[in-house]
């Protein structure tokens, strides 16, 4: 089944500019259950008048299409068209519509048209179960990776203030904002996974700012330590908690040992020591 989605009529020309989405939606039922997926989209831009039959040929011919067109019910006439050929004659028509069509922006001048394929599949109880959390584990996954290309892009132009702490307490509190904002985007909230995505996209944004050159260059005064396991009785002076076997230890120029963590955010804030105000070595911005 086909489905069709155009702007409000008005005044326009024939040398507008056109892009026709080609989506392809599944609808898995079972008993009065419904769960939907966009799982292919291509498209065409192009000037209107530039349209033809081998346009849309070639569009509807790509080999990742999931299904053969044929048998496809045209909605809302519900006509059955019987081979690509009536498909792309259907879609032409329709696209002539959009000659009295003007786009929708006034700092865009493109008209967009949307046809969706709908494909509907039932389904057993126990697919359904099945299939919702394929959908919901690859929304997430797409969300995340979504998510990680804005903080990444954030990161990218940080290092450059005189208070690389506030400049990272800032990029978590961005991580925190943009994972509220798009919770609701998939189907199901989950507060769990909501907590693992914020505590992975955090983690993932530390590893990215600590290779930033403004902050290798400061932290490449530490040396790591290992304490004797006879001697684990010493706490850090920072956070004032033991060292345990395994645990992660750097020492400063000046002898002084801490937690890595700890230190980190330390220097972060203030480039010397916690014990005995020992300053770093002044480094070049690059």
């Amino acid at each position: 089944m086909l489905k069709e989605s155009l702007p409000a009529p008005s005044m326009s020309g024939n040398n507008l500019n056109l892009e026709i989405n080609l989506l392809v939606k599944h609808s898995y039922s079972s008993g009065e259950d419904i769960i939907e997926e966009y799982n292919f989209g291509t498209k065409w831009a192009g000037k209107y008048k530039s349209l033809s039959w081998d346009i849309i040929d070639r569009v509807l011919s790509r080999t990742d299409f999931p299904y053969a067109l044929e048998r496809v019910k045209w909605n809302p006439t519900n006509k059955i068209l019987d081979n690509k050929d009536e498909l792309i004659e259907h879609i032409i028509e329709f696209a002539h519509t959009v000659q009295n069509v003007t786009p929708p922006f006034q700092d865009d001048d493109t008209v967009y048209v949307s046809l969706i394929f709908l494909k509907q599949v039932i389904v057993s109880p126990q697919e359904f179960e099945l299939t919702i959390a394929r959908i919901v584990a690859q929304q997430n996954e797409n969300r995340a990776q979504f998510l990680w290309g804005k903080v990444y892009d954030k990161i990218k132009g940080l290092g450059h203030e005189s208070s690389l702490y506030e400049e990272f307490q800032w990029l978590e509190r961005y991580i925190e904002e943009s994972v509220r904002e798009t919770a609701y985007w998939g189907m199901y909230f989950d507060e769990n996974c909501e907590r693992e995505l914020l505590q992975s996209l955090i983690e993932q944004a530390r590893r990215e700012f600590r290779s930033l050159s403004a902050i290798r260059s400061t932290m490449q005064f530490l040396q790591r330590v290992y304490p004797p396991e006879n001697e684990l009785t010493d706490v850090c002076s920072i956070c004032m908690e033991r060292y345990l076997p395994g645990s992660k230890a750097y020492s400063m120029p000046c002898s002084h040992s801490f937690h890595f963590g700890c230190i980190e955010t330390w220097l972060l804030r203030n480039p010397s020591c916690p014990m005995c105000r020992y300053k770093l070595p002044p480094t070049e911005s690059k």
